[in-house]
């Protein structure tokens, strides 16, 4: 759930999603029987601003003590902490269709006790 909400936040902080009438899609899915995969897609790229933003990334130039007194950017470097793995992709993969938005995901190995508790819920 701390992922959801992260990748969420991401989405609505740094895109159109976060402006009024945005919109985040959130996603749910298996991609294999021990693998649960969490997404968001977002509006893409906010009008405002000179340059258009870069994937969503964790902060490489912060010191230990920059770090320490941040009060933003920690959201990824939680998801990297937590999930199996994580990524991002532009939506539509053309250079001309380039700022429609990002799919941000995070991946979670399921236990066999969950796997086991998920597939006896749905009988």
């Amino acid at each position: 759930m701390l992922c959801a909400s992260e990748l969420f936040a991401n989405a609505v902080d740094h895109s159109r999603s976060g402006e009024p009438e945005g919109h985040v899609i959130r996603t749910l899915t298996m991609p294999a029987e021990d693998r649960l995969r969490v997404g968001v897609i977002d509006d893409g790229y906010r009008s405002n601003g000179p340059t258009p933003p870069s994937l969503p990334q964790i902060p490489a130039d912060r010191s230990r003590r920059e770090w320490a007194e941040a009060e933003r950017g920690r959201g990824l470097l939680l998801i990297d902490v937590l999930a199996a793995a994580w990524g991002s992709r532009a939506v539509v993969g053309f250079p001309f269709c380039e700022g429609l938005g990002t799919f941000l995901w995070a991946e979670f190995t399921l236990t066999q006790a969950a796997a086991t508790t998920s597939a006896g819920a749905g009988q």
